[in-house]
């Protein structure tokens, strides 16, 4: 079987799965691509400019060559018959009839976890998105995730920081990276886990495909994590597919007086299974536990200085420079003295710039 048939049926305007799951009954795309205008016309699903697109000789050598482009551009593709193709994605009603990627697609055989949240997250999303993301990584999971700024991104860096593989699902074509800032992140995805799309090449990113992209997310996912969510986050959405898709979803709780967190305190709410802790959830999720070792020994010691900055972030919650420095009553050069110690002795990171963390 020619897989470029597939390619051509997958890319004729206007004709999406419903269609696409329509026109397969009469026969395989090959031989679709082979029959007469009067073979369609019994379709009540397709209007007379869909035949048009179908039968154009045109439109069909337009698509070949953006195939042929695809191929040397090293974009693959797999359908749902073949073996390549994910099994989890294969139980689903809407499932994409092809899937373009660059890279790697998740494996099968290991366990994979979303973790999605708002692009306009607090630095203690990013911190959660990241840790959760290094953590399930070290346990053997596959991060799936949008490539979005703010949590998608840091989910992302987790799994990448910790060796770990990750894959990146688009809402346009596999060529075209969305956001333009998260490049050097889209190429280290393809380096060391999966591009992933529904749609080829540069196809163009348009708001319509973001709730589509987020079934696939889901989908491809064992257990489905939010990290931080307002009332109209899309990741509510990619929660709600999940559900349907019966996958299990997870949500971090956040403040009340948070709007970041207002989505996931909702989805808790609601039934979510809760994000108690980080060290705990890899077992929780079937996933092998880690040996964390505690990098607090009786043998460090801290100095005035930094007692008193380690205490100041016991909880775990990113502060940043300037909270430090107030909390403190120490002069900004102080502070960086001992954060910096801090630092070289493994027991706080600064997460961004400027923003710290306990990590022990």
């Amino acid at each position: 079987m020619d897989r470029k048939y597939w390619y051509w049926i997958n890319n004729l305007e206007g004709i999406g799965n419903v269609k696409i799951r329509t026109l397969l009954s009469l026969g395989t795309p090959e031989e679709l691509y082979n029959m007469e205008r009067k073979e369609f016309e019994c379709l009540p699903v397709l209007t007379g400019k869909d035949i048009d697109r179908i039968v154009s000789k045109d439109i069909r050598q337009n698509i070949f060559e953006k195939y042929q482009k695809d191929m040397e551009n090293n974009v693959r593709f797999v359908f749902p018959d073949e073996e390549d193709y994910p099994c989890r994605l294969k139980e689903l009603y809407d499932k994409p009839y092809i899937l373009y990627y660059k890279g790697r697609l998740p494996q099968d055989d290991i366990k994979t976890v979303a973790i999605v949240g708002s692009r306009r997250c607090s630095e203690y999303g990013r911190y959660a998105a990241r840790e959760i993301a290094g953590i399930l990584s070290e346990a053997g999971a596959c991060i799936i995730s949008g490539l979005a700024a703010g949590i998608d991104s840091e989910a992302h860096k987790g799994a990448l920081y910790k060796g770990g593989y990750t894959c990146g699902v688009l809402a346009g074509g596999v060529e075209k990276c969305y956001p333009a800032g998260n490049f050097n992140l889209y190429m280290d995805i393809q380096n060391r886990g999966g591009i992933i799309s529904e749609y080829p090449g540069e196809s163009i990113t348009t708001p319509g495909m973001f709730p589509l992209r987020n079934r696939i997310i889901s989908g491809l996912s064992d257990y489905v994590i939010v990290v931080e969510a307002g009332f109209r986050s899309g990741s509510l959405i990619t929660a709600g597919t999940a559900l349907e898709q019966n996958r299990t979803v997870y949500a971090v709780p956040g403040r009340i007086t948070d709007v970041s967190s207002k989505g996931c305190n909702r989805l808790i709410a609601e039934g979510a299974m809760v994000v108690t802790d980080f060290e705990s959830l890899p077992g929780e999720l079937g996933l092998s536990i880690p040996n964390y070792e505690k990098n607090i020994k009786n043998d460090i010691v801290l100095a005035r200085d930094e007692k008193m900055l380690y205490s100041l972030l016991l909880d775990f919650t990113p502060k940043s420079l300037e909270t430090l420095v107030n909390d403190s009553g120490m002069s900004p050069a102080e502070v960086l003295r001992s954060l910096t110690c801090l630092e070289i002795k493994g027991i706080i990171r600064e997460i961004s710039k400027n923003f710290y963390v306990r990590i022990q």
